[in-house]
């Protein structure tokens, strides 16, 4: 059973398996076009609309970091590496990497497999 994706959003401990990575993702990829879309279609009628397009934008911000620092702790990385995501077309291929490579299954030192929700057998490599 897969996590559920909007669990967890602001927590940067824990696993995410891909799907739930995917499923969220994508929600706040249309959830950002539609707030842009009204922003723009506002700031024709009014200004000063930066503060409030960021205080849209900051827990969005906040909680994909949160969500990909889980996904990186899913396949053994810390999940400082959603830095790389800074990197000028290196960010863009790391975030498509979060989305194809495969969690490690079981249990690895980040907590256990968000697949099973079950912790690894005593004595089994992780």
């Amino acid at each position: 059973m897969s996590k559920p994706a909007f669990e967890d959003i602001f927590t940067f401990s824990g696993r995410r398996n891909r799907k739930s990575y995917i499923i969220y993702t994508l929600t706040i990829f249309i959830l950002m076009l539609v707030v842009s879309a009204i922003i723009v279609a506002l700031s024709a009628a009014t200004g000063g609309l930066g503060i409030v397009l960021f205080v849209l934008v900051l827990p969005l911000m906040i909680s994909s970091w949160a969500v990909a620092s889980q996904r990186c702790r899913d396949f053994g990385w810390t999940g400082w590496a959603v830095l790389l995501g800074l990197i000028p077309y290196a960010g863009l291929i790391f975030y498509i990497a979060l989305m194809v490579v495969p969690g490690t299954q079981g249990e690895n030192r980040y907590g256990p497999d968000p697949l099973t929700g079950e912790e690894a057998p005593a004595g089994s490599a992780a």
